[in-house]
């Protein structure tokens, strides 16, 4: 994983193995026949293009699959008794989230796992669309930002619906399992992709020279949704040291380094207001949270904009709080507080709206029985 333009989170896409449904299932005719094999050909596509690491062509094929692989799993709820898969239900995918993504494969025996790895892959498409869009030759101006937003607000509600209905499977998980079938691997990713929304709000409210107290507050809020997308990480436990380490250190070190930024804003509104004391107070913690992210790890694997970008911002910092020190006592003699600063916040990127898998749009017929039976008995589903 990679902040793309020191803001929006990227992902390797997973691959999956060959499927052919049609070899799996019986059909009791002809069209379910067709209809299975078109779902195998869906899949492909869907397996070319993350095999490719094609976002836009990923994110199209998968939206076509997924009405399609919906029909199948209707269909096998509807029948009578589970149609027999001659052992050959098996879905292995790679995970775009763990240590070393794209290398090892994770098999589960239940059509919900491939309908999980499926949204999740589509998630991770909308993330990496949106770090293209901000990437993009007009990089942060009304339109990207719009566009990013969109897809970064489509993530967020896949991964909430993932975790909320998705999960978990009708199955007992393996100790070695990919992340994406863990609810709170995918609630720690909603609320990192809300800090994203957040972050782009904050590019805007800069752009539209809204005031710096403003600012501060929004950064605060920023922090405050990264921190809890790191208390969903770390609950993981057993699977902590599986995530990928740029994930881990990126949140484990931006929640203080968003704060710290909120502060250092709202110690310039002070100092210009006349609050000298609180002022270095305020800049002072700054210092301290800049601290607090380098040692979380946010620079490790770090992209070269997010970098840059942080590095940028301790370096103001760091001249703020020597010119208030020294400009306060030789000038003000203004008392500084002893307690921790305390930062309102302010979020803007509200709960995601809910996502909805896409209605069925095939039914397939499955033979009753073994599928060595010649019996022409059928049911309809």
């Amino acid at each position: 994983m990679k902040i793309s333009a020191g803001i929006v989170p990227t992902f390797t896409l997973p691959k999956t193995k060959p499927f052919v449904f049609e070899k799996v299932y019986t059909a009791a005719d002809e069209d379910s026949t067709q209809r299975l094999h078109e779902a195998s050909q869906l899949r492909e596509a869907v397996a070319a293009a993350t095999t490719q690491g094609d976002s836009a062509a990923a994110a199209s094929a998968i939206d076509l699959y997924i009405p399609v692989l919906h029909g199948v799993i209707s269909s096998v709820a509807e029948h009578n008794g589970m149609p027999n898969t001659r052992g050959g239900l098996v879905f292995a995918w790679s995970s775009g989230g763990d240590k070393d993504p794209g290398k090892q494969y994770y098999s589960l025996y239940t059509l919900g796992y491939e309908m999980c790895m499926v949204v999740a892959t589509r998630a991770y498409c909308a993330c990496n669309l949106a770090a293209q869009e901000l990437e993009s030759p007009s990089g942060m101006g009304d339109e990207p930002s719009k566009r990013a937003l969109a897809q970064l607000k489509s993530a967020a509600s896949m991964f909430a619906a993932i975790a909320a209905r998705l999960l978990p499977l009708n199955e007992s998980l393996p100790v070695q399992r990919a992340l994406e079938v863990l609810p709170l691997y995918h609630r720690s990713l909603e609320l990192l992709c809300r800090t994203s929304c957040q972050l782009l709000a904050i590019n805007q409210a800069v752009i539209r020279g809204m005031s710096v107290a403003l600012v501060a507050k929004l950064y605060s809020g920023a922090s405050q949704l990264c921190t809890a997308s790191l208390q969903q990480l770390t609950a993981l436990r057993n699977d902590w040291n599986e995530v990928d380490p740029s994930l881990r250190n990126f949140v484990s070190g931006a929640c203080h380094y968003f704060l710290a930024v909120g502060l250092r804003l709202q110690a310039q509104t002070d100092w210009e207001t006349g609050k000298h004391g609180e002022a270095v107070a305020q800049i002072r913690e700054s210092k301290k949270r800049f601290d607090k992210a380098y040692s979380g790890g946010i620079m490790h694997y770090a992209s070269k904009s997010l970098t840059e970008r942080v590095d940028a911002d301790r370096s103001q910092t760091v001249d703020l709080l020597a010119l208030y020190e020294k400009e306060n006592g030789l000038i003000y003699f203004a008392q500084v507080p002893t307690a921790e600063p305390n930062l309102e916040a302010k979020t803007v990127a509200a709960e995601t709206s809910a996502w909805s898998i896409a209605a069925p749009s095939i039914r397939v017929v499955f033979r009753i029985g073994n599928t060595g039976n010649s019996s022409d008995a059928r049911v309809a589903v």
